[in-house]
């Protein structure tokens, strides 16, 4: 057991000193001031971002606590040592790693997972597409909506794409997580209710710190680049999303120096400094 725990620290200090050097490096290609962080605007940001972190934490709670009965503090935990080994690694390595710190069965909890990262899309579809009057964004929600509800057609689906690889019983483990996290109504409403308040958060954050730096655009782009940096980040697998976020912020709100500025910071304030954070929580779950 103590060979474990220096083991474990051992290598939680490599991955830190690692993520420190990348955020030092990310961080000395922006130009910044004193002034501009302490400015109302951005302070304001700051606050919000943890609000947001709160929230997704909390959508994650609410799936998980219903399936499992899994704590929120350990929620917590996991999602921040998924924060840290995601910007450390890879944006999938960190939620497979928060999948099992969850400490249910895997593929049943990444089956509950995956629901909450479904219900996240959904919410900040449905803002879309109310707010911006996006069909496109509505028939994408929708669709997602009908997976979500009729998760048993869409089960029946995935299986008949999955019977020739053979990965049959992973996707029933899979879709038990899925089914018993959704089997609520009450649980799915309230799920998308945090979803929302999530995306509302998130969207303010950026709003907030693009006007600290003179950025100017409807409320309708923040939340579009919500959208785009969260799928960039999870399906181009850079480590903690880097690049590939600020790329889906920059399509939203402008290709341009002060734009990779604000899509830096405003990452950094709502998931590279919780990273940091998260290398105490890893540490903390792995050794209990």
């Amino acid at each position: 057991m103590k060979r474990r725990k220096l083991w474990t620290l051992l290598v939680t200090a490599l991955i830190t000193a690692y993520l420190v050097h990348k955020v030092y490096s990310e961080a000395s290609k922006v130009n910044l001031s004193v002034s501009s962080l302490l400015s109302p605007y951005f302070l304001t940001a700051v606050a919000t971002g943890f609000i947001g972190y709160m929230l997704y934490t909390i959508l994650w709670y609410i799936y998980v606590h219903h399936a499992s009965r899994v704590s929120f503090r350990r929620t917590l935990l996991a999602t921040l040592s998924g924060t840290y080994l995601g910007f450390s690694l890879n944006t999938a390595v960190g939620v497979l790693v928060k999948v099992k710190l969850l400490g249910t069965d895997y593929w049943y909890t990444m089956g509950v997972g995956l629901l909450a990262i479904a219900t996240e899309f959904l919410s900040g579809l449905l803002l879309i597409a109310i707010i911006g009057k996006n069909v496109t964004a509505l028939i994408l929600a929708l669709v997602l909506f009908i997976a979500i509800v009729f998760d048993k057609t869409t089960y029946y689906f995935i299986y008949s794409l999955l019977r020739p690889i053979n990965r049959l019983k992973t996707l029933e483990e899979m879709y038990s997580g899925w089914h018993r996290a959704r089997g609520n109504t009450k649980t799915v409403l309230l799920a998308i209710t945090a979803g929302i308040l999530l995306a509302l958060t998130n969207s303010t954050t950026l709003y907030l710190t693009a006007r600290t730096f003179g950025i100017h655009e409807r409320y309708i782009s923040f939340l579009e680049a919500i959208l785009y940096s969260n799928f960039l980040g999870g399906i181009l697998g850079t480590p903690g999303g880097i690049g590939a976020n600020e790329l889906g912020i920059t399509l939203a709100i402008g290709d341009s120096p002060t734009a990779i500025v604000v899509a830096f910071l405003y990452k950094f304030i709502t998931q590279y400094a919780y990273a940091l954070v998260g290398a105490i929580a890893f540490y903390r779950l792995v050794t209990e």
